[in-house]
């Protein structure tokens, strides 16, 4: 990967080192013969369990409940990149796990296959690394995950085409769902503590305003301006996700009497909890 130096010793060199004593340091040999998948996020593994459901294994980098602003890769994660025969990044230069520390994961093992949700779904920069809650981004990344995912299954191509269709038209009807509950409130705005739903509110006309900026708590000034933004829009909810302190969102909720409620981006049942976005912000911006 251009721009970073390899490490004079291996991802695998050092992991033979740690278990050294434990058992020779001969190739690999896992109990359980399925291909690894390592994907970033939690909703991503939700996308591979509907393509390859027990064909494969799947390792998430950022288990639930995990900052991906803080989080970092546990032993346990990088065994599973040595093991991975694939992996499915977001892949946006923005996100901050991504960036401290899967590129240099990658780069022992330049060979490993690579599907990314920022590339499949359009690749371009913005500033928001949440492309899984907009559902045309993920039809986009499982229109190529699935191919590759039958490079490693060959035997079960045919089953994975069907399984890709069936995810399709899983996704038509989300969409149906999610255009239907927010077309009354497009052009409206929703408040939130940590901007992770810009690409789903844009999808559907809506416009998010978020008290974090730069994954940083706000600044006095920029508590002031959203207190007042909020209070002009008639805000009667601000949303928080439980990966985030909820304090300045509180603070905002108390100024101008609204209520904090817990929308998490990074839930497993990704159509699922789509649904139950929509269905909060609906109740949320009705009159």
């Amino acid at each position: 990967m251009p721009g970073i130096r390899r490490p004079r010793r291996s991802l695998a060199a050092l992991l033979c080192g740690v278990f050294l004593g434990l058992s020779a340091c001969g190739p690999a040999k896992p109990s359980d013969p399925r291909p690894l998948v390592v994907v970033s996020v939690v909703p991503l593994q939700y996308v591979v369990d509907r393509l390859a459901g027990p064909r494969v294994r799947v390792a998430v980098l950022i288990p639930p409940g995990a900052n991906p602003a803080s989080h970092a890769p546990s032993l346990a994660d990088r065994q599973a990149m040595a093991e991975a025969a694939l992996v499915v990044p977001v892949g946006h230069p923005d996100f901050p796990f991504e960036r401290a520390w899967l590129g240099p994961m990658l780069a022992e093992r330049p060979d490993l296959a690579v599907v990314s949700l920022h590339e499949a779904s359009s690749g371009e920069r913005g500033d928001d690394p949440h492309e899984w809650t907009a559902p045309d981004r993920v039809v986009a990344l499982a229109a190529r995950l699935a191919p590759a995912l039958a490079q490693l299954l060959p035997a079960e191509a045919s089953e994975l085409t069907g399984n890709l269709a069936a995810f399709q038209a899983e996704v038509a009807d989300l969409e149906a769902f999610l255009e239907g509950t927010l077309e009354p409130f497009r052009g409206r705005r929703f408040f939130v503590f940590h901007p992770a739903w810009g690409h789903f509110a844009r999808a559907y006309g809506l416009e998010q305003l978020a008290i974090e900026h730069g994954h940083k708590e706000p600044g006095p000034a920029r508590l002031a301006e959203r207190i007042s933004a909020a209070r002009s829009a008639g805000a009667r909810v601000l949303f928080v996700q439980p990966q985030f302190s909820p304090e300045a969102a509180r603070v905002v909720a108390g100024e101008i009497g609204a209520r904090v409620e817990t929308l998490d981006p990074l839930a497993y049942d990704w159509p699922a909890n789509l649904r139950h976005v929509a269905q909060r912000l609906a109740e949320g911006l009705a009159p």
